[in-house]
């Protein structure tokens, strides 16, 4: 735990250079979680925590530092501790009304991202005006990250901030209950093998647990039972349906040109939605390339659409991925719809 908290101090330190702290106070909250995928590998988190001492070295030996005003780090303790974390920052800052620029870091995984993000989506419109959010890639799969590497990240943070609004997919089921994902929702194969990668790799070290999902997912069929489902598109003013089919999966991005499990192009153009329908095992262990590829839309199983609405139509049970997490669907949750909203969390891009 010391080399962690050793890591999320000169992360917070860093930002302390950044340029756009020269203009204002700024205030700073970095959110942990001690148990993302990059913190579980010890020589490289030992090569990255001497390299950010380099970096911050030079920094120091550069310029005195800009005004910080609040510098906090916090650790998560289990699941769902990262959006309390959120939530109590958003309600300090509710209560103390500063008016000062935020920035919130998020140290871990996609299931961490999602997490603070969940908290800032509810938030007034009024705070998440000087509100920024930096995801970091220190999870197993990083596709919701706001950089792909250490170096960008840290541009990212001693740059001008520079921000982006964030993309969401808005799933509403049949009683109301909102999930919320800020990189891609699915249903289906996709989502049964999401939540098998998630139970295994915490029993496993390494990748052996890899092995097993493989295995898992063999068994899809027994256990899910995939039954016909109706699906409705919304483009604007254009409708298409797709009725009566038995889906591998339903997959709804944020946007086009979207990876997911580690950087798989799963929506690689445009689109933003890949309905697959169902194929045999076999097949679908045979093709699984093309999806790590990004060509699987030469197979004639696959079809991409443009939506900003998708309506499922369902009556068994069946899971829904958000951003790697996994929620059972009963069938008294659906009908469901999946809605692209523009989120307005303030995202740091170059």
């Amino acid at each position: 735990m010391d080399l962690i908290s050793t890591y999320a101090n000169g992360v917070s330190e860093l930002t302390k250079f950044s340029r756009s702290a020269e203009k204002s106070p700024l205030i700073v909250d970095v959110i942990v979680n001690p148990h993302a995928g990059f913190f579980k590998r010890r020589t490289t988190l030992e090569r990255q925590v001497l390299a950010l001492e380099h970096k911050l070295e030079d920094l120091r030996s550069r310029s005195p530092g800009r005004r910080v005003e609040i510098n906090t780090v916090h650790f998560t303790e289990r699941p769902g501790h990262a959006h309390q974390i959120a939530d109590a920052i958003l309600a300090k800052e509710i209560r103390e009304r500063r008016g000062i620029e935020h920035l919130i870091i998020g140290c871990g995984g996609d299931g961490t991202a999602n997490e603070i993000c969940r908290a800032l989506v509810m938030a007034e419109d009024t705070l998440l005006e000087r509100i920024k959010l930096l995801r970091l890639p220190l999870g197993t799969g990083n596709d919701v990250a706001d950089a792909q590497t250490f170096d960008e990240a840290y541009d990212l943070i001693l740059g001008d901030q520079r921000t982006v609004r964030s993309g969401a997919v808005a799933v509403t089921v049949a009683d109301g209950t909102v999930y919320w994902a800020f990189n891609i929702a699915s249903v289906g194969l996709d989502a049964y093998i999401a939540g098998l990668t998630n139970r295994f790799k915490r029993a496993i070290p390494g990748q052996a647990y890899k092995a097993l999902v493989n295995i898992g997912t063999l068994f899809y069929g027994q256990v899910v039972h995939p039954q016909p489902m109706d699906i409705r598109l919304f483009d604007g003013r254009r409708e298409t349906a797709v009725k009566g089919m038995v889906p591998s999966m339903v997959v709804v991005g944020a946007s086009g040109h979207r990876t997911y499990g580690g950087h798989m192009p799963v929506l690689p153009g445009d689109d933003n939605v890949c309905i697959v329908d169902g194929m045999s095992i076999m097949r679908k262990i045979s093709q699984k390339k093309l999806f790590y590829l990004g060509t699987h839309g030469e197979l004639p199983e696959v079809r991409f659409h443009r939506a900003d609405r998708v309506d499922i139509d369902y009556h068994s049970r069946i899971p829904l991925q958000l951003d790697g997490e996994i929620v059972w669907l009963e069938p008294n949750h659906f009908p469901l719809s999946l809605r692209v909203v523009q989120a307005k969390i303030k995202v740091l891009r170059r």
